[in-house]
């Protein structure tokens, strides 16, 4: 996931990039934050997963956004003392406030794993975005699993994560093409299973 921080003069947003990625080594979160400037922005975005804009540039956000529509990055303002964000913890909530997906339903087939009955399916499928799952297309996709009500983990290769989390979803940097391996339990598991193969299966970009 790339993520861009702009804070208008070049020293403040490498300031703030440089902390925010020290507190995602800290949490073993493997992305990156580089920092930007309010003159290149335009010609950035389109290379950006997420925006991160200084509060001064809050009346500008909306603009933004209008220029990057529905397929563009995630734009977010950071808070008004984000300067004074020395460990780079309050850029991280903005961060996460920004990609954060609403807690799911709990899967109906909890009663059976608390019994001792706990089923599993896989599926393996190529992925057809031509954008992948990056900001806004998996933050769509883990909506997606869990409203399936089962648990469902996404693996790439030999990493699989917790496809109820969009952070560890975007460690996966799945692109176009990827072969990925779904894998769902705790009820329903096919049904689960053909609602996100299609999914991945659609070009969501077209």
């Amino acid at each position: 996931m790339k993520i861009l921080v702009v804070c208008g003069a070049g020293a403040s947003s490498t300031f703030v990039a440089q902390r925010l990625n020290s507190a995602m080594r800290a949490e073993g979160l493997g992305h990156q934050a580089d920092a930007g400037n309010g003159s290149s922005l335009l010609y950035e975005l389109d290379t950006a997963d997420v925006v991160l804009l200084g509060p001064h540039m809050a009346d500008t956000a909306d603009d933004i956004r209008g220029l990057t529509g529905e397929r563009g990055p995630l734009i977010t303002v950071l808070p008004d003392d984000i300067y004074s964000d020395l460990d780079g913890t309050r850029a991280l909530s903005a961060l996460r406030e920004v990609i954060t997906v609403p807690a799911g339903k709990s899967s109906p087939a909890a009663e059976n794993t608390e019994e001792g009955i706990s089923m599993s399916a896989s599926r393996t499928v190529t992925v057809a975005s031509s954008s992948g799952l990056h900001a806004r297309p998996a933050k769509l996709f883990v909506e997606a699993a869990q409203g399936t009500g089962s648990q469902v983990t996404l693996a790439k290769g030999e990493k699989s994560v917790n496809a109820a989390s969009i952070l560890t979803v975007l460690s996966l940097g799945v692109e176009k093409g990827d072969e990925v391996t779904l894998t769902a339990e705790g009820g329903e598991e096919e049904q689960a299973l053909d609602t996100l193969e299609h999914f991945l299966t659609t070009d969501h970009d077209a």
